[in-house]
């Protein structure tokens, strides 16, 4: 039967006839990672934690009706987390940062138009700026740079444009609602004069008419006023800054670099250069025996 010539009594003799060529290898090794991870930039990592807010607490009904306020959580659900991710995932919250805080010139980037530039620089900072989604329910952010201080702003500024963006999104709604009841109420006030001048002219002695025209104007009217106070709820509502998340840990600088993590690296490539010199020892040395 045919067995392979890699045994544990043939690597134990390798490893004893050149254990200086295996210990140089090794050194090696140690030698030029410890040389590029004192070349390597330092690079710091900040980090904020994150839940989403129930978007019915923007619910007029919580507000306007004390009986219900107690069956809103504050807390929102992972459909809720999920959209404020889409709206931290889109590259225009990404280009917003990318502007404000210079990062072209941070990554060093040139010799293309600023178009082109802007999009490397986006694409760099995904790289460095990740959302994460925790078992728990809560969104993670992360930022690495070269600067503490600047990780820790890229965050707390994400946090502001998902926050501005989310609150405009809701103050639209609220614009398109106010928009609509202004004209429903604009009719309404029309067709109730309508009726007014119809009573007038009506004489009291055709009571079936007059009746039917009373009634009518009496049900307009309380649709009308129900639409007024509607308007003014609304109003309210849009004037009112309903959270959209809440801030569990607010993003600070580092106190010190978490890359490159030095005694990992140089004990891996330490590891990494002793296995791989008894390897290439093992193969030359099955190269002469055939």
């Amino acid at each position: 039967m045919h067995t392979s010539s890699f045994n544990m009594a043939e690597t134990a003799g390798v490893i004893q006839h050149n254990w200086k060529k295996i210990g140089l290898f090794t050194l090696l090794s140690i030698a030029i990672a410890t040389v590029t991870v004192y070349i390597l930039p330092k690079q710091y990592r900040s980090t904020a934690m994150l839940i989403a807010a129930n978007p019915q607490l923007a619910d007029k009904s919580r507000l306007f009706n004390e009986n219900i306020q107690g069956l809103y959580s504050y807390i929102g659900s992972g459909d809720d987390l999920d959209r404020i991710m889409g709206i931290a995932d889109l590259d225009t919250a990404y280009k917003q940062l990318v502007d404000e805080y210079k990062l072209v010139d941070y990554y060093e980037l040139s010799n293309n138009p600023l178009p082109l530039l802007r999009r490397k620089a986006v694409l760099k900072l995904r790289e460095d700026l990740t959302l994460q989604r925790t078992e728990r329910g809560q969104l993670k952010i992360l930022c690495w740079t070269k600067n503490p201080q600047l990780s820790a702003d890229l965050i707390n500024a994400m946090i502001k444009i998902v926050t501005r963006q989310a609150e405009q999104i809701a103050h639209e709604q609220y614009e398109g609602s106010q928009s609509l009841l202004e004209k429903t109420i604009r009719n309404k006030e029309e067709e109730y004069r309508q009726l007014a001048d119809s009573l007038q002219k009506i004489p009291q002695q055709q009571y079936d008419s007059y009746e039917l025209l009373q009634l009518s104007a009496k049900s307009v009217l309380k649709e009308l006023q129900e639409y007024r106070t509607l308007y003014a709820q609304f109003t309210m509502m849009a004037k009112l800054q309903t959270p959209v998340l809440f801030v569990l840990d607010k993003a600070v600088p580092a106190a010190k670099a978490e890359r490159p993590d030095k005694p990992a690296i140089i004990i891996a490539a330490a590891i990494a250069g002793f296995v791989f010199s008894i390897l290439l020892l093992l193969v030359g040395n099955r190269k002469r025996s055939l």
